[in-house]
């Protein structure tokens, strides 16, 4: 048996429970088929910068997260667990829009989405999802198709190409730490998990050998020496955290009394700390609410509840990160594996598919981008369309946030398949319209922003019936080509290709040959791809 097949043998968590393998009062998870990352410093991409991964496990309701108050159709399927009373109503008074407000339990996130450091993508999910708990995370992890199973992470593919001398060298911080005891398959790698996990920073400190350190010539000998390597490569991290706390354990604000919080507070610790870690990752529970869901009462439990404990821990997170001087390096990003149905179950919701996600951080383009969802044009499945496919929010933050290039990210995001470039622009329908979801963004690329060659206006009319005419301004001579998709994702033909000139353009849609249903026309001026949804009406 060799080592690596060993170690899969060994369930989850086994360093810490077969094993007597303890620092202090606190453990770290170097899941026994993990030795640590390559050096920053051999890294291909070098930067400062760090991401903070939130996974709201469970499948979050978006609808009553983020609120279409003003949508009849709502109102209509949320009788029971929606705001849908005057009263009710009246209640939402953070607002995105006229028509769109936040659940009350992300009230305290108002100030930052007023000062422009939080970002809303409305819509994200994938075509054919899966709702099984455990095989949505694994699609939403692997960042992989519906019918392929990759038993690699996303993130764990992107540590791979960014230090690939790994692990030759061992770096002075892990690149990825999971603070609390749920690993995510978000970091498996091709041979080797990319995190470790942490409970506390300040208790994280060193353990003796495990083993006798004379071993048998024999197969379980050499086994048995690789899991003390394991062990020492874990030890050499918990004196790099012993080296530094609890003296660096020092917020600036005080957070509130709730289990994500508490991750954030020791993530803002080793950020504070001057450590190079480039991914953290935490999570909060609770959130499958088939029933008893209390969107609307934080105090006993439920969604409401949990929206709290988010928005708390995420505004006490990001106002520490100021004031510690650190907020510039810091990308917040939440996710969870699936939404919820649109309709109410009696007291909760079942799977659905699609749901709004949220970045945070002085970097970020502060804006709501994509629409509200339509609640009466469904999929097969009875859920609202996807807008955005959730590798799209991935691809953003790999090229925007760590500047990873595009073959790069097509790489990462489309493993065991080939897939047009996935698109890392998130339109928005605002005079200030941003494409990116970052300020400043790393990506090598040398991309001119779509708003200074061409302005994309929306189809009119919309829904249409015999015909509908998108219009975009070309500021240069430009190529277009104009493609049409159904709702499952197939292509209904390419309406344009052709070299047009400077001023006013259309292309025109017709209703001839289509069935009654949403359609997304994807258009590609140049370099630059957007798309849209229209709805064609019999």
């Amino acid at each position: 048996m060799k080592r690596r097949d060993f170690l899969r043998a060994l369930p989850i968590g086994v360093v810490a429970t077969a094993i007597p393998f303890k620092f202090g009062g606190a453990y770290a998870k170097a899941i026994m088929n993990s030795p640590m990352i390559s050096a920053l410093s051999n890294a291909s991409n070098p930067t400062n910068r760090a991401l903070v991964i939130i996974f709201m496990e469970g499948g979050n309701d978006g609808l009553n997260t983020l609120v279409p108050f003003e949508d009849p159709a709502y109102d209509t399927l949320r009788k029971t667990i929606g705001f849908v009373t005057p009263e009710e109503k009246a209640s939402l008074t953070f607002k995105v829009r006229d028509d769109l407000a936040f659940n009350p339990s992300f009230n305290s996130l108002q100030p930052l989405w007023d000062e422009g450091k939080m970002a809303i993508i409305q819509n994200i999910g994938i075509s054919n999802a899966d709702l099984s708990h455990f095989r949505a995370t694994d699609i939403w992890n692997s960042g992989s198709d519906t019918d392929l199973l990759i038993p690699t992470g996303w993130a764990g593919r992107y540590l791979e190409q960014a230090y690939p001398t790994y692990p030759a060298v061992l770096p002075a911080d892990p690149i990825a730490i999971t603070m609390g005891d749920l690993q995510s398959s978000i970091f498996q790698g091709s041979s080797a998990r990319m995190d470790i996990s942490v409970q506390d920073p300040r208790t994280f400190n060193p353990g003796g050998d495990l083993f006798n350190p004379i071993y048998p010539p024999t197969a379980g000998g050499n086994e048995l020496q690789f899991v003390d390597d394991l062990i020492s490569i874990s030890n050499s991290y918990s004196k790099r955290f012993q080296s530094i706390f609890p003296q660096y354990a020092v917020s600036k604000v005080q957070y509130p009394d709730n289990p994500l919080a508490a991750n954030l507070q020791r993530i803002a610790w080793c950020i504070a700390a001057g450590m190079q870690t480039r991914i953290y990752f935490t999570y909060l529970q609770g959130f499958d609410t088939h029933a008893g869901q209390n969107s609307k009462d934080p105090t006993i439990g439920g969604q409401g509840q949990n929206l709290k404990y988010v928005a708390d821990a995420v505004y006490a997170f990001q106002r520490d990160l100021e004031a510690l001087g650190i907020a510039d390096r810091v990308l917040t990003m939440t996710y969870s594996e699936f939404g919820r149905r649109v309709y109410e179950n009696g007291s909760g919701t079942d799977h659905g598919s699609t749901a709004p996600h949220f970045l945070f951080g002085t970097q970020v383009n502060g804006e709501l981008y994509g629409h509200n969802p339509d609640m009466i044009h469904l999929d097969t499945n009875g859920d609202p369309l996807n807008e955005f496919e959730f590798r799209q929010l991935y691809a953003s933050v790999l090229g925007d946030w760590f500047g990873v290039d595009q073959t790069l990210r097509d790489t990462i995001l489309s493993p065991g398949r080939d897939h047009d470039p996935f698109d890392i622009k998130f339109p928005v329908n605002t005079p200030a319209s941003k494409y990116s979801l970052i300020k400043t963004p790393l990506i090598r690329e040398q991309i001119t922003s779509a708003k200074d060659t061409y302005q994309l206006l929306p189809a009119k009319p919309n829904p249409f019936t015999d015909q509908t005419t998108i219009w975009f301004y070309l500021s240069e001579r430009q190529n277009v080509v104009l493609d049409l998709f159904d709702a499952q994702g197939i292509h209904r033909g390419t309406l344009m290709n052709t070299s047009l000139g400077r001023g006013l353009q259309s292309a025109l849609i017709s209703g001839k040959g289509l069935a009654a249903g949403s359609y997304f026309y994807r258009i590609q001026i140049g370099g630059e791809i957007q798309t849209g949804k229209i709805m064609c009406l019999k």
